[in-house]
């Protein structure tokens, strides 16, 4: 029997344990470990000779932001909801003909 390389397992492992919700989300790998200091400065050793905190030490934030839309794309996204749907393209085309004074 014809031996597989050692590549082909691996490839065939992943292929076989794809799922199609994996495109759709994020997965973040695992982050450094944290020490959270209750009440505490912050050791010296935690900041460079300017006395910024370093790279290493700084996490993102908690913060969630649920809103659909910012001022910037509420234009675009809504236009684009919108126009999803048939039956809004052929209203705009239609009061959009009936504009002109032909």
């Amino acid at each position: 029997m014809a031996k597989r390389p050692p590549g082909f397992a691996a490839w065939y492992a992943r292929v076989a344990n794809f799922k199609l919700e994996y495109l759709f989300t994020r997965h973040p790998g695992p982050g450094a470990p944290r020490s959270i200091f209750f009440n505490q400065n912050l050791p010296d050793s935690y900041f460079d000779p300017k006395g910024r905190p370093k790279k290493e030490h700084i996490f993102p934030t908690n913060q969630v932001i649920s809103s659909k839309y910012t001022i910037i794309t509420f234009l675009p996204r809504n236009l684009l909801e919108q126009f999803r749907r048939i039956a809004n393209m052929y209203v705009s085309t239609a009061c959009t003909a009936s504009l002109h004074p032909n």
